[in-house]
């Protein structure tokens, strides 16, 4: 009976330091800063933001106006906002088809005038 029980715990001994350590990283779950300079044109706003560099910039008209011309850097998370579904029943869905980067609280300074 010892005999066997040590034969068993042996087994799970070196079972248990035969796994693999997982060592990916996930980068899609964990927040991603960014920090990019660019400069400010009006003709890029909505009204979700204003589109700067591939990411959707959550900035009031009136700053994004105030700003208008003027070479800044923007600093910020990066939030992934999933897109609509293709639907085949030809319905009319509002919203964006592609998923889009948002950067919801900006840090916003000016570089140049």
């Amino acid at each position: 009976m010892r005999l066997l029980l040590t034969i068993l715990s042996s087994f799970l001994v070196v079972g248990s330091f035969a796994q693999e350590a997982d060592t990916t990283i996930n980068r899609d779950k964990s927040p991603r800063n960014v920090s990019f300079i660019t400069k400010i044109d009006l003709q890029h706003a909505t009204k979700d933001g204003i589109y700067l560099n591939g990411y959707v910039v959550n900035l009031p008209y009136e700053r994004a106006r105030s700003l208008n011309g003027k070479t800044v850097r923007i600093k910020g998370e990066v939030t992934i906002v999933k897109g609509n579904k293709h639907y085949t029943d030809g319905a009319v869905r509002q919203g964006r088809q592609e998923d889009s980067r948002h950067i919801l609280k900006p840090k916003i300074r000016i570089v140049r005038e």
